[in-house]
């Protein structure tokens, strides 16, 4: 059965505004488009809005958890085994990356395998994976919880970041702005199980051509804490 808009709207104007609404699936938070139509003859709802790249503030039922994966999970192997001289800051990516920005996009099954002992609980995670890859979250720097020097990168400032490791010339400015960074480090969103007892997390550790793959983690929660159980290297963004 068809819809009708607002008075002196179009088809196309219907069709052009998105509209997000929450959709509840194994205790978790997703987000999907549907096309914006008239309510009753209420007037549409006035359009979300996106912080840069369509990302989305991080939903508040995930955001303890993620945090504290993110948080541990840095700086990465690949950070970790150069000096403390290479790695003075950090650089972690505002913006997180979905499906859409890896290439190629491995899920997280064709990687790593289930654990015996919790099936469902990966299986619930590579669901949550499955219904939110192509969303991206904006990430807040005072929800992290690390003790080293970091900064969160716009897309623009990682943009520039990039291109002084690999630009075939690079102005003295930007090569003493980005000196104390071994890289960037870039996030997917953390998707869970219905329990938030289980996680899968994309990371990739990015600084040029010394390291530029990125690894699917499985994570478990044990005593009220995240434990690392596995991770592949893959080619990353």
């Amino acid at each position: 059965m068809g819809t009708s808009g607002p008075p002196g709207a179009s088809n196309a104007d219907m069709q052009s505004r998105p509209r997000y609404l929450p959709i509840l699936g194994f205790g978790v938070f997703a987000l999907i488009a549907i096309p914006q139509t008239a309510n009753n003859g209420k007037p549409p709802a006035p359009p979300a809005r996106y912080s840069e790249q369509g990302a989305v503030p991080m939903p508040a039922d995930r955001a303890a958890d993620s945090y504290a994966i993110y948080s541990m999970l840095m700086p990465g192997q690949e950070f970790a085994s150069m000096s403390p001289e290479q790695t003075s800051q950090w650089a972690i990516a505002s913006i997180t990356i979905n499906d859409g920005d890896r290439n190629p996009a491995i899920p997280p099954q064709g990687q790593l395998k289930a654990p015996p002992e919790n099936l469902a609980g990966f299986q619930e995670a590579v669901l949550d994976y499955a219904t939110n890859r192509y969303v991206r979250i904006a990430l807040t720097r005072d929800a992290f919880q690390l003790n080293h020097p970091f900064s969160l990168l716009r897309p623009d400032e990682v943009a520039a970041l990039r291109s002084s490791r690999t630009a075939a010339q690079v102005s003295s400015e930007a090569q003493s702005q980005w000196s104390g960074f071994p890289g960037v480090t870039f996030f997917s969103e953390v998707y869970f199980d219905s329990k938030h007892q289980a996680a899968l997390v994309f990371m990739n550790d990015w600084c040029a051509h010394l390291c530029s793959a990125g690894s699917w983690v499985y994570l478990e929660k044990r005593g009220g804490q995240w434990v690392r159980r596995s991770g592949v290297t893959v080619p990353g963004a």
